[in-house]
């Protein structure tokens, strides 16, 4: 519409004008080398229009002339470089896809028409990636290495492959360059950890978590139950060599994440030799507060050596006051009551989780154990019988044959940083593993549970706690412990008798 309005305006004052030159025709006359002319001004004005256009037209024309062969090597290189951009899409697709081939060959196309080596060399090293050609890209990857711009992503591929191929010493080199130069980096963070954690550097990877939480790369809470996981392996590791050193880690790692039991049972277990039995038994408590687990009522009730039974038995009834409502509360107070023989405590702790579905084999072992006090033979067989095909209880598998807490392998504690560190999941090794042995299952150590007594005996103060299970008799013991005996006895699954307690 602009363009309209503009010529029609163009076409009036062009009228207006040739009007105006008609009504003043006027004269023009020149004289140039001797030669004279006259003519109408309207007749010159053409003219001199005509001429000027011819004059442009003529210097357009030399101009263009001139320029060709600039203009020609432009073209040329517009030419190669859209041919290169369409060459690298299709790489990108092809390597996208999963075309190996293709994208090499159109990788190598773009390589040859963009005057662009680090794109071009990224694109290779991407192609040959997707091709399966490993060795290429390594060589891609390190040619990257050589430009600043580069050398990041280059660190970043040789990373990548080098978890590929399961080179944990190469990922460690590569994501440390990476993790040390770029702190906006959370892929080497990530990697770097994963690598040092996969190598059981502990220490290395403890010092990357520090970092990795100052820069931001991992939330607070993540980074202090991965911590406490790490600390804890520490803790193991050196608790034969320096028991001092080992106690302060695991209350380190006891303090970063209370909740978790590992740390809290080895604090538990060490720092009563160094003569700090306070503060053990507030790390117990709170993890029991927390997440309620056997082995630390295990721990708790093995704090001091020297108490006798009874002494045990009141300690843990109040650590079960902590949580009265947790179902680990519960199957402890079972367990007291049922040794103390008071019947009507068992019954009351018990009751509730007779309610669930399915019972497990630790609830129907104290069920039948509980009705055998109360006379009850026959639900006592039921009760055995059905606790002899009952789902076992993960908690209860952390505790070996041996008595021994969460002693899990190597490979275990990796993948606990993991679980408990980003989870806040405890995983259970043996229970996965199905390495319950006979002689750890509940459902076997009370085949032989004291019948009533015509005359109940008091209970006397050297009556152990069931802490968790221990290893089955063999025929002689059982038989031995069959022939009537002066006072109440107990299921042979008790742990918690120690030496100081016999006798």
């Amino acid at each position: 519409m602009i363009r309209l309005i503009l010529t029609v305006a163009l076409c009036v004052v062009t009228a207006i004008l040739a009007v105006w030159l008609t009504l003043n025709p006027g004269t023009a006359s020149f004289e140039f080398l001797g030669w004279q002319a006259e003519t109408s001004f309207a007749l010159f004005m053409g003219v001199l229009i005509v001429a000027a256009f011819v004059l442009t037209v003529l210097w357009w024309l030399i101009a263009k002339m001139w320029g060709a062969p600039d203009a020609w090597r432009k073209l040329r290189q517009r030419r190669r470089r859209e041919q290169g951009v369409d060459a690298l899409e299709r790489a990108l697709i092809a390597a996208a896809a999963g075309e190996g081939e293709l994208a090499v060959r159109q990788a190598a196309r773009a390589d040859a028409l963009l005057e662009r080596p680090a794109l071009s060399r990224l694109l290779a090293a991407r192609a040959a990636e997707a091709a399966g050609n490993l060795l290429a890209a390594r060589g891609h990857y390190e040619a990257l290495l050589e430009d600043p711009k580069t050398r990041l992503v280059a660190h970043r591929g040789l990373s990548v492959l080098a978890e590929t191929q399961g080179e944990t010493g190469n990922v460690i080199t590569h994501a440390g360059k990476a993790f040390a130069e770029a702190r906006t980096a959370r892929w080497a963070f990530d990697s770097l950890f994963n690598a040092q954690i996969a190598a059981a550097r502990w220490d290395e990877a403890l010092e990357t978590l520090s970092e990795g939480e100052k820069r931001r790369h991992i939330a607070p809470d993540s980074a202090a139950r991965r911590r406490a996981v790490i600390l804890t392996v520490k803790a193991r590791q050196t608790r034969q060599s320096d028991a001092e050193k080992a106690a302060e880690l695991a209350e380190k790692a006891a303090t970063a994440s209370p909740g978790f039991a590992p740390a809290a049972v080895l604090a538990g277990d060490l720092l009563p030799a160094r003569r700090r039995h306070r503060k053990a038994a507030d790390i117990l408590e709170t993890a029991w507060r927390l997440r309620p687990h056997p082995a630390i009522a295990r721990a708790y009730g093995e704090l001091r050596k020297s108490d006798t039974a009874a002494k045990k038995a009141a300690r843990l009834r109040t650590l079960a006051e902590f949580n009265p409502d947790n179902r680990e509360s519960r199957l402890l107070l079972t367990g007291i009551a049922l040794q103390q023989r008071n019947i009507e405590a068992a019954r009351s702790a018990i009751t509730p989780l007779l309610a669930e579905t399915p019972l497990s084999a630790r609830v129907c072992t104290l069920a039948a154990r509980l009705t055998r006090l109360e006379g009850d033979e026959d639900a006592a067989q039921r009760y055995l019988a059905r606790a002899a095909h009952a789902p076992g209880e993960p908690d209860w598998s952390d505790i070996d044959g041996d008595g021994e807490a969460f002693n899990f392998a190597e490979s275990d504690w990796q993948r606990l940083v993991y679980a408990w560190g980003d989870e806040e999941r405890l995983i259970h090794p043996r229970h996965e593993r199905f390495e319950m042995i006979a002689e750890a299952i509940p459902d076997r150590v009370l085949l032989e549970a004291p019948k009533p007594a015509a005359k109940e005996p008091p209970a006397t103060d050297t009556a152990p706690v069931i802490i968790a299970p221990a290893p089955l008799p063999d025929r002689e013991t059982r038989q031995r412990e069959e022939t009537p005996a002066a006072g109440p006895r107990f299921a042979p699954d008790d742990p918690g008798v120690d030496d100081d307690d016999k006798g």
